[in-house]
């Protein structure tokens, strides 16, 4: 068999059963149902209160089955998760062992989607060493798009992290799990944090708390994701609209994030 370079980044769950596609319309804050006409959408699963444990890319590969791909760390908490609104429900949710290829082009005879322009996500069973992740991650960060980790889950509602902006938020869609809290930001108008790009001196570590002088080095914001390079880090941090000329690492206000607006085409 050919041989592909995967990404231990990512991992796919498998969502089946004739009672999938109301399964997930009931849990996930995109509409399920739009995947009969597109090849994949963002989405999210959410907590009671709103804030994200999981970040998918969905793709339905064939009818009743939903393949939804996330970051490989939170797929152990997640699976028995979504297992406990399974109830009476005709569903079987499981995680594959297939691997997953993020290349700039696509893979004869798998399942690729191209995720960004020139950039494919691909589902493959074929033998597979394992890859540098550099790609995945500066194609993430350049283009805006935030993964929940584990030190990530129900830190953010989905607007802290611009979800609503690249159509991973449906407001039409009706009732899922944490759709009151997103619904009221979102129609109340009052989303006092965005997910901005960032350029820094220091490491950064996912999850770390970002400070800032204008408010007595109260937390102000997230580190979302980041990449390292060759004199600098760049990446990912949700942040209060009000502080982004103001966001440091340190208490001694010394390690400051350059930061910089997302456009979303």
């Amino acid at each position: 068999m050919e041989k592909h370079n995967i990404s231990n980044e990512l991992k796919v769950i498998s969502i089946s059963g004739i009672d999938s596609q109301k399964f997930l319309q009931g849990q996930l804050t995109n509409d399920i149902n739009e995947l009969d006409n597109k090849p994949f959408q963002f989405s999210a699963h959410l907590n009671n209160k709103g804030r994200m444990l999981a970040s998918f890319i969905i793709t339905k590969p064939a009818p009743d089955i939903y393949y939804l791909i996330t970051s490989t760390e939170v797929i152990d908490k997640i699976i028995p998760r979504l297992k406990m609104f399974v109830l009476r429900s005709k569903v079987v949710i499981e995680s594959l062992s297939s691997q997953v290829v993020f290349s700039n082009h696509k893979l004869d005879n798998e399942l690729s989607l191209e995720i960004f322009p020139q950039y494919f996500i691909s589902i493959t069973n074929s033998d597979a060493t394992l890859q540098n992740n550099q790609l995945w991650k500066k194609t993430l960060i350049n283009h805006g798009i935030p993964l929940i980790y584990l030190s990530t889950q129900e830190e953010f509602t989905p607007q802290q992290v611009n979800y609503d902006l690249f159509n991973g938020v449906n407001f039409k869609k009706g009732c899922y799990t944490g759709q009151e809290i997103v619904a009221r930001t979102h129609y109340l108008g009052k989303v006092k944090r965005r997910m901005y790009r960032f350029i820094c001196d220091n490491e950064p570590t996912i999850g770390q708390k970002v400070l800032s002088p204008l408010f007595d080095n109260q937390e102000i914001g997230v580190i979302v994701d980041f990449m390292s390079r060759d004199l600098d880090y760049l990446g990912l941090v949700s942040l209060q609209i009000d502080c982004v000329d103001s966001a440091f690492l340190d208490l001694d206000n010394k390690v400051q994030l350059l930061t910089q607006s997302i456009e979303y085409k």
